[in-house]
């Protein structure tokens, strides 16, 4: 798990084929187009997990997602209540992501 956000974002998208999960829980977005979806060498993440606090940008993660599946992903957005960019954030994020990691 990589704490800077931008580095997670970076490294993601240039390595495909070696992560197959991609999980931003501060806030970071996704969007099809970033993820070169009409490539069909590149391979298609298995999950994006995207969560902020309730105090960050709720409606950047809610319009992702919807952009994401509405793309054929399998994208979750996870908004924490009451919460910004903080330690409590982070830890509800990976309670939610965790599960999904072992279906």
């Amino acid at each position: 798990m990589c704490i800077d956000a931008s580095s997670n974002f970076c490294n993601r998208l240039s390595r495909p084929a070696v992560f197959s999960y991609y999980g931003l829980l501060s806030g970071g977005t996704y969007m099809p187009a970033d993820l070169k979806l009409d490539d069909k060498s590149v391979p298609k993440p298995k999950l994006i997990f995207e969560s902020c606090g309730s105090r960050e940008r709720p409606d950047g993660i809610n319009e992702s997602v919807k952009a994401l599946t509405g793309a054929g992903l399998n994208a979750v957005g996870y908004v924490s209540p009451n919460t910004g960019h903080e330690f409590l954030t982070w830890r509800r994020s990976l309670k939610e992501l965790a599960p999904l990691l072992f279906k």
